[in-house]
């Protein structure tokens, strides 16, 4: 049975919100008030890897307006897809907005946020938007990742990764191994021999995905969590994508939604 859905509690106004991080739990609601930039990008990241639409509400217009995350860059993250379009001419630089948005279990809000810069890739538009100081959060359950379908698998998901403290052509400085899920904001994978030595936590590679006549990409990247089976000799990483080519994120979003409409239908 699906979770309930989860409540919207009212925008908090700038007088009212509290200096510090608060939290409460009930009914397997956490809710929390983020105040630390690490916290707060990674509660936009969920947002970002679900694809999840975000509702923007302007001063002294009563039009609902959505976007997309497109991705996160240092102090900024990046809005797409403005609907409707006439939402374009809402967001010069200088322009103060608020957001809510729900994935898989989570809510956010955020009553302040301001654009930074209208840049473009091959004539789409995205937006720069200034990190929020404060988000509202709320947390049901963690989000799904999704499993590769088996024509996928079937041929060759792979990830390949260069380890910056290892000499790049040494067995412990590129690895290759099997994608076995994905998102929009990384991946899990299993490496197999030669792999003699485990992967640090929150160790930052270089890697590059590639699924054939699908995806081909590289990307910085940093270890999640990772488990090495000495007997086995095999490396298991769960690896986030930081920093890739906006062009790359889009195709890895839009790969990401036929994944997901392929499961709806299954």
């Amino acid at each position: 049975m699906a979770a309930p859905p989860i409540k919207s509690p009212a925008r908090p106004g700038v007088s009212d919100r509290p200096t510090q991080a608060r939290s409460a739990t009930g009914n397997n609601i956490h809710t929390a008030y983020l105040n630390d930039s690490s916290e707060i990008a990674k509660a936009l990241k969920i947002l970002r890897d679900q694809r999840a639409p975000v509702q923007l509400s302007f001063d002294g217009d009563d039009t609902s307006y959505t976007a997309k995350i497109l991705d996160l860059a240092g102090t900024e993250f990046l809005l797409e897809d403005i609907h409707p379009r006439s939402g374009l001419s809402k967001m010069a630089p200088g322009t103060e907005f608020s957001l809510s948005s729900r994935a898989q279990g989570i809510y956010v809000h955020s009553g302040s946020n301001r654009v930074v810069a209208v840049e473009s890739e091959r004539g789409v538009p995205f937006f720069r938007i200034v990190m929020p100081s404060t988000l509202l959060y709320q947390q049901r359950r963690r989000a799904a990742r999704f499993k590769l379908p088996m024509r996928v698998a079937v041929a060759g998901a792979s990830v390949e990764m260069m380890r910056a403290e290892h000499d790049k052509d040494s067995a412990g400085g590129r690895l290759s191994g099997r994608i076995i899920d994905i998102s929009a904001g990384g991946c899990r994978a299993n490496f197999v021999s030669p792999v003699t030595l485990a992967m640090e936590q929150n160790e930052e590679v270089r890697c590059r995905v590639e699924i054939p006549n699908m995806l081909n990409f590289e990307a910085q990247a940093t270890i999640r969590h990772s488990n090495y089976d000495v007997g086995k000799r095999m490396l298991s990483c769960g690896i986030e994508l930081i920093e890739m080519q906006v062009t790359d994120r889009r195709r890895l979003e839009h790969f990401i939604e036929s994944i997901r409409r392929s499961s709806d239908r299954g």
